[in-house]
């Protein structure tokens, strides 16, 4: 992968989000691989971590 382009996105468990995209020379086209964000405090109020705890979620998107 060569060519990226990231992309604002909305995520109910992240805050910022973005998609992560590359150009697919097979294809012609940008297709997405990847997501990300920090989650959002709320999300991590349950697991017992202090709120000044930053989280980063990503992940790729291999199946798409």
């Amino acid at each position: 992968m060569s060519k990226l382009r990231f992309k604002p996105a909305y995520n109910p468990y992240t805050e910022p989000s973005m998609e992560i995209f590359s150009y697919h020379e097979g294809f012609g086209k940008w297709v997405e691989v990847g997501n990300s964000g920090m989650f959002r405090p709320e999300m991590l109020l349950p697991m017992g971590l202090p709120e000044d705890v930053r989280v980063i979620a990503w992940g790729l998107s291999l199946e798409r």
